[in-house]
């Protein structure tokens, strides 16, 4: 039988490997966007949604098995998991498509320590 910590771990795992693959995306369509000019934007193609939404069911699982070690049902962690990831991942996602935007228009400034 798996344990609730193996259940966490298998997620953990699989959130950093598909939030790998989405940043390796996205560093593809600003790279292109530098040399070929072209646009970043629209972030919904199928690899960028797929590693994004699966991320986010990693997250779920991890969630869900760090839940159900401290004895919560598995219903409930389910639950409260789904709650936590789409809460995180959907503002996530309009930030990462609002900072691209700004990459193809142009008006992305570098962030220097100590100016604001």
């Amino acid at each position: 039988m798996i344990t609730t910590q193996s259940i966490a771990w298998i997620g953990g795992s699989l959130l950093v490997f598909f939030l790998i693959v989405f940043v390796y995306v996205i560093q593809i369509k600003i790279k292109k966007w530098n040399e070929e000019k072209i646009s970043p934007l629209p972030l919904e193609g199928f690899l960028s949604i797929s590693s994004y939404v699966s991320a986010l069911a990693g997250l779920t699982i991890m969630f869900t098995g760090i839940l159900e070690t401290y004895t919560f049902s598995p219903r409930n962690s389910l639950i409260a998991s789904l709650l936590l990831s789409v809460s995180s991942g959907l503002p996530m996602w309009t930030v990462v498509k609002g900072l691209l935007k700004e990459v193809e228009k142009g008006e992305l400034k570098e962030i220097v320590p100590g100016q604001f």
